[in-house]
């Protein structure tokens, strides 16, 4: 079973496409770690740290310079996991990871399916 941590930020426009992308990842088998459940601040970083050590992938949403996703990157890059980022445009992606591979953002379709293909490959 894959194993991904999704990393992105809470808002409104990601919120919906977030929900939807996790249950199609769920309903194919993957398990699914977030750092939406941490609820203890103290205890958020080494929750991060533990969920992402736990994964086989970390697929970033790279559509709001957000500097959690950012860090999840970097820390998820530095223990060798496979990092897939989802990006509206590549403008998006900073210099430094324009390396990592990458899946641009379009309609629910394509873009799932060019996820779970990833997922799958991995």
């Amino acid at each position: 079973m894959n194993k991904v941590f999704l990393s992105h930020a809470f808002n409104e426009k990601e919120s919906d496409y977030i929900q939807l992308l996790k249950d199609e990842l769920q309903s194919n088998g993957v398990q699914i770690y977030e750092n939406n459940h941490l609820g203890i601040k103290d205890y958020i970083i080494s929750g991060i740290h533990d969920s992402i050590n736990k994964c086989d992938l970390l697929i970033a949403f790279m559509i709001d310079n957000n500097l959690n996703v950012y860090y999840d990157v970097g820390y998820a890059m530095s223990k060798g996991k496979k990092v897939l980022i989802v990006s509206a445009d590549y403008s998006e992606i900073p210099f430094f990871l324009k390396t990592v591979p990458t899946i641009l953002l379009r309609d629910y379709f394509d873009t799932s399916c060019a996820i779970l293909n990833f997922v799958d490959n991995c």
